[in-house]
């Protein structure tokens, strides 16, 4: 069997011409399959960053769904570096006329390269959140997601 050029093989794949006709049939079942998957929840990303600080702050982010999560990544060199996340929910009224930012959950872990998650599960989709990580004694590189569940 000839071999064919790898650019010419991929673009006939993507057109559908060397799948097996096997393959090339979709079932009913096979589709229905495939649209329960895409509707399972799943976590995604509402908010993304990071780089070499001693804080991050999200500002105002509104949630989508009833959990909620920071995933916090940091290394600290050894020296001890320890990181703190916050997540704040807006409460309207409840500091004076315009409303403040409320600590809802805080926690802290040692930045050792792994992840550090801080969760709540009684958020409400539209509702306004802000999330901080702050490093501490001194700055180091952080990565930090904030994660939506549903």
């Amino acid at each position: 069997m000839r071999r064919l050029p790898l650019i010419l093989a991929a673009g006939a794949l993507t057109n559908g011409t060397l799948l097996a006709p096997a393959a090339q049939a979709a079932t009913p079942a096979t589709a229905a399959v495939s649209v329960q998957q895409v509707s399972q929840p799943r976590w995604f990303t509402i908010w993304d960053g990071g780089g070499n600080t001693r804080g991050i702050d999200t500002g105002a982010i509104k949630s989508q769904a009833k959990v909620l999560q920071i995933v916090t990544q940091c290394w600290n060199g050894g020296d001890g570096t320890a990181a703190t996340a916050t997540l704040y929910k807006w409460v309207p009224g409840a500091f004076g006329k315009g409303g403040g930012w409320a600590n809802a959950k805080r926690d802290r872990g040692y930045c050792v390269g792994g992840k550090m998650y801080t969760r709540i599960n009684w958020a409400r989709a539209g509702e306004k959140w802000r999330a901080t990580v702050t490093l501490s004694p001194k700055s180091h590189t952080v990565r930090v997601w904030v994660q939506n569940y549903g």
